[in-house]
Order: C-alpha cells, then sequence, then structure tokens
C-alpha cells in the first residue's frame, strides 16, 4: 500500500480539478442549461447547433488560421534564438535571463502595453514613420475616412493594428509569438546541449559548413524536442483566450473571436453553459486530433 499513499494525495487533487469537471462538461455539453432552470437533456442538439451555427464556423476559422500563424513562428523564432544563444557570445547569460521576462509577465500587463505600441501614436508606427513607411495610419486620422466608417459602424478605437479586420488577428498573434517564443527557447536550449560537440567538430573537420552542421547535425539531433514544441505550442494556440480577452474582445467583427474566448461569452456572458460545454469539448477533440498529427508527422512513434 505505501507507493499507493504516496500518489493518493495527486490522484486525488487530479480527480478533483480535471476528472470531474471533464465529466461534468461532458454531462453538461448533452443538457440546456442557463444556470437559473433545471437542465433540460437534449442529446446531440448542442453539436448540431454548433456545426450549423455561422459565428462558431468563423470562430473555428479563426483558432485554425491563429494556430497556423503561431506555431510555425514559434518553431523557427525559438530554434533560432537557442542557436544564438547556445553560442559562446558575451553577455549570453544576461540575455537569457533578460528574454526570459516576457514568459513570466502578466498577460494583463502585456496585453495593456502592446495595445499601447499598436495605437495610432505608439511606438510601432512611431518607428515606421521613422523608416519611412507607412503604417495604417488611415485608420488612426480622426477625420478620415477610416474613422469615419468605423464611427459610422458604432466601433470607437484608437488602437490601428487593432482595429483593423486584416490586421487584427495577425496583431494578436504576435504578442503570443513575442510572450511564449522565450519558453519554447529554452526546451530547444535544452536539446542544443545535449548535442555531441565532438559530432559537429568531426561535421566541420570533413568540410561542412555552419548551415550543414545546422541542418545535418543539429536539426536531426533536437528532433524529440521539436516535437514536445510543436505540440505545446499548437495546444496552446488553440486554447489563447488571455491577449483576446485583454487586446480585442473578439473584434473587429469577431476577426479575433478565439474559441476559448468564444466559450467564455457563451457560458459567462450570455449563460449558454450546456452550450458552452459542446464547444468545450470540441475543442478538447481538435486539440487532441491535432496532437496525433503533429506526433505522426514528427515520426514520434520512432522518436527516442
Amino acid at each position: 500500500m505505501t507507493p499507493y499513499l504516496f500518489v493518493g494525495p495527486g490522484l486525488l487533487l487530479l480527480a478533483t480539478f480535471f476528472g470531474y469537471p471533464v465529466l461534468d462538461t461532458i454531462w453538461l455539453s448533452f443538457h440546456k442549461y442557463n444556470i437559473f432552470n433545471p437542465a433540460q437533456f437534449i442529446g446531440l442538439d448542442n453539436f448540431h447547433r454548433a456545426f450549423s451555427d455561422e459565428l462558431f464556423l468563423r470562430v473555428l476559422a479563426n483558432t485554425l488560421l491563429y494556430a497556423a500563424i503561431v506555431v510555425p513562428a514559434l518553431v523557427v523564432l525559438s530554434f533560432l534564438l537557442a542557436l544564438l544563444l547556445n553560442s559562446a557570445v558575451p553577455g549570453t547569460k544576461l540575455f537569457r535571463t533578460a528574454y526570459y521576462i516576457p514568459v513570466v509577465t502578466s498577460i494583463v500587463v502585456a496585453g495593456i502595453i502592446w495595445k499601447w505600441l499598436y495605437n495610432s501614436d505608439g511606438l510601432l508606427n512611431a518607428l515606421l514613420q521613422g523608416l519611412g513607411i507607412a503604417g495604417p495610419a488611415w485608420l488612426a486620422d480622426t477625420r478620415g475616412v477610416g474613422q469615419v466608417l468605423l464611427g459610422a459602424l458604432g466601433i470607437q478605437t484608437q488602437s490601428v493594428w487593432l482595429s483593423e479586420p486584416a490586421l487584427a488577428l495577425f496583431s494578436v498573434a504576435m504578442v503570443t509569438v513575442w510572450k511564449a517564443s522565450p519558453y519554447y527557447m529554452i526546451i530547444y536550449l535544452a536539446g542544443l546541449q545535449g548535442i555531441s560537440k565532438e559530432l559537429e567538430e568531426a561535421a566541420r573537420v570533413d568540410g561542412a559548413g555552419r548551415w550543414r552542421v545546422v541542418r545535418h547535425v543539429i536539426i536531426p539531433g533536437i528532433r524529440p524536442y521539436t516535437l514536445v514544441v510543436t505540440i505545446i505550442a499548437t495546444i496552446a494556440a488553440m486554447r489563447t483566450f488571455g491577449e483576446v480577452y485583454v487586446m480585442t474582445g473578439g473584434g473587429p467583427f469577431h476577426r479575433t473571436n478565439l474559441l476559448s474566448y468564444y466559450i467564455y461569452t457563451l457560458g459567462f456572458k450570455y449563460l449558454e453553459v450546456g452550450y458552452a460545454a459542446a464547444v468545450s469539448l470540441i475543442l478538447l477533440l481538435i486539440i487532441m486530433l491535432f496532437a496525433m498529427i503533429n506526433f505522426r508527422l514528427s515520426g514520434g512513434d520512432n522518436t527516442n
């Protein structure tokens, strides 16, 4: 009984804070429930409603596009940063510490800072103007066509990057990449430090340049770490909530409305708890599907 006594508290916490909520969500997904009235069993109606709901399909498309932007950017950027920090460059330890700050920064604080950066008079537009690049400044002019159109639609905003439908999702995605890339960089860094230096030196002795060493030695050597980064980044991108909640509230025109935020609005704003539970399960199944696809495509069955 001794091993069971040791794992018992952990299993109890897991059952309380994970097992029961999942089972309760499954139960709720088959019911119509709005907190004030007793739950009414409706079978698969919530799932049928989801796939016939134009807004849900738009939110699903937004989420998939968001993941398609964020995941490759995180995989590539984190790997390049890890390569840089794995080199014998002066100040590397200081840079590792400084660059990890976004990870431990509250998403509320990060969201507010980035909203200021994206403002019409923010640092991003100032840098673009200094480089002679015209940003989306047509929205910044209070007398311009952009603000007239937005005002006619009842939208009042100073954040030009977040109010332009074509740029809003990309702008929010950049915040996710900025905040999460140091975390995945550490994972890659652990993998790079596990690669034998003798193997790299042997490749250089054979005449391989830096790029060929990276391509034929380093990238195959960190394959398990790439698999981990890809799966975790995909799951995190599909579950993004804080950036949308703080920066856009799902706007403009639902262009940044992602599944996690949509579930939140269904459950806590419109009190459609049963429907929100059904959408939550759909999100869970999509995440599991993407994790399995990543695992297969990355050769997870053969990864040591």
